[in-house]
C-alpha cells in the first residue's frame, strides 16, 4: 500500500492559502484604481458650496453616515457629500489630492500634514476607538505574549500610536513586534480570520467580525484612555465654508445625541419601529447607514457601540501624545504648536 506523504499535502495547501490570499488582495487593489479612476472623473463636477468629507465604513463614522441618511445636514442649510473609503491611504490621498475637501483622521496625520506645510487644520475631535485583535491559532491572551508576533497596522498613524502604547504596557519595545502595513480594513480583518497574521489594530465593526468568528479581543483604547480623533480641514475649504463648520458641528451632535438614544433602547425595546421590525435591530443599524458593511454578518450579542460623544476640540494630551510620538519617529519636518493646529 502506498503512503500518502502528508508534509508535501500541507505543503500544498500552503501554497492554496497563500495564492488564496494574494488573490484577494489582487481583487481589492483592482477595486481601489477602478474607484480612484471614478474619483478623477467625477472632480470636474465638483460644486464649490459642497463639502467633500473623506470617510471609513466603521462605527466611529456612524454619527456622519447618520446625520446624511437622516437629513440632517440638509435640515441646516449645508451642502456635505461622504465619501467612502476601505483604506485610510485611500481616504488620505483623496483628501491630499483634489477629491475630498475633508477628512475624518487622526492626530498622528494631522500633525505630520502640518509639519510638512500643507495648509490644514483640526476643526473638531470625535470617536476613534481601535482593538488588538488575535487570531484564535495564536493564543494570545496578554501583551505580553506579543514579542516578535505579526500585528497588521496602518503606519505612521493613531493605529501605530496606538499598537506601541500597547507595547509600552508589558515594557515591550515597538521594534519587538513585526507591525506589516495592511491599509484595507476588510482585508486586515481577512489576514486575522484567516490565522495569516497573530493580530491586527481594528476599529467597529471590523473587531467584531474577527471576534464573531474566534479571534480574542485583548485591549482597546477605551481601556487605554486614547482617543486621538480629529476631523481636518483644508484651509482654502474653511475660508469658503466658515459658516457651514459650526452647523456640521451642529448636525453631528444632533446625530450623536439621537444615536445614543437609539443604542440605549435596544434593551428596552423601545426604539424605531423599522428597525425593531427585526430582531437584529443592532446589526440592521450597521447595515441601514454604513457604506459597505452591508453583507457583515456579526451576532447582535457582539455588536458594540460606544457611547458617541459630541463634537468637541481634541485635547491638549492628545495633541501633546501625537506631537511625541512623531517626534521619536522623526516623523515632523519641522516642528509645530497646538495654536498652528487648532482651530
Amino acid at each position: 500500500m502506498a503512503l500518502i506523504k502528508l508534509p508535501h499535502f500541507f505543503t500544498i495547501m500552503v501554497s492554496i492559502k497563500q495564492v488564496l490570499t494574494c488573490t484577494l488582495a489582487a481583487a481589492l487593489l483592482l477595486s481601489c484604481n477602478k474607484n480612484a479612476e471614478k474619483e478623477t472623473k467625477q472632480t470636474s463636477d465638483y460644486d464649490s458650496l459642497t463639502i467633500r468629507l473623506a470617510l471609513l465604513p466603521t462605527v466611529d463614522c456612524l454619527p456622519f453616515y447618520y446625520a446624511k441618511e437622516e437629513g440632517l445636514f440638509d435640515s441646516l442649510g449645508i451642502k456635505v457629500k461622504l465619501k467612502t473609503y476601505r483604506a485610510a491611504m485611500d481616504a488620505d490621498t483623496a483628501f491630499c489630492g483634489t477629491t475630498a475637501d475633508a477628512i475624518w483622521s487622526d492626530m498622528v496625520k494631522a500633525c505630520i500634514w502640518r509639519s510638512r506645510g500643507d495648509s490644514v487644520h483640526v476643526v473638531m475631535a470625535t470617536q476613534l476607538d481601535l482593538y488588538l485583535m488575535t487570531a484564535y491559532s495564536a493564543r494570545i491572551r496578554q501583551i505580553s505574549s506579543l514579542k516578535e508576533k505579526i500585528i497588521g497596522i496602518t503606519r505612521h498613524s493613531a493605529v501605530d500610536l496606538t499598537t506601541d502604547w500597547i507595547l509600552s504596557r508589558a515594557k515591550l519595545l515597538s521594534t519587538d513586534l513585526n507591525k506589516p502595513q495592511i491599509n484595507n480594513l476588510k482585508l486586515r480583518c481577512y489576514m486575522v480570520d484567516q490565522n495569516q497574521y497573530d493580530g491586527a489594530l481594528l476599529p467597529e465593526p471590523y473587531a467584531s467580525e474577527c471576534e464573531a468568528r474566534g479571534a480574542r479581543r485583548v485591549i482597546g483604547t477605551p481601556e487605554l484612555g486614547l482617543n486621538l480623533s480629529a476631523v481636518v480641514f483644508k484651509d482654502s475649504v474653511l475660508a469658503r465654508h466658515k459658516e457651514d463648520i459650526p452647523k456640521l458641528k451642529q448636525a453631528y451632535d444632533i446625530a450623536v445625541r439621537q444615536l445614543n438614544q437609539l443604542i440605549a433602547s435596544y434593551d428596552s425595546l423601545e426604539t424605531d419601529s423599522v428597525l425593531m421590525a427585526s430582531e437584529d435591530a443592532p446589526q440592521l443599524l450597521l447595515m441601514k447607514y454604513i457604506p459597505k458593511n452591508r453583507s457583515i454578518e456579526i451576532p447582535d450579542t457582539l455588536v458594540k457601540y460606544p457611547q458617541f460623544l459630541p463634537a468637541n476640540t481634541p485635547s491638549d494630551s492628545a495633541f501633546a501624545r501625537a506631537k511625541r510620538w512623531c517626534q521619536g519617529r522623526t516623523l515632523l519636518k519641522k516642528d509645530i504648536k497646538k495654536e498652528d493646529l487648532f482651530l
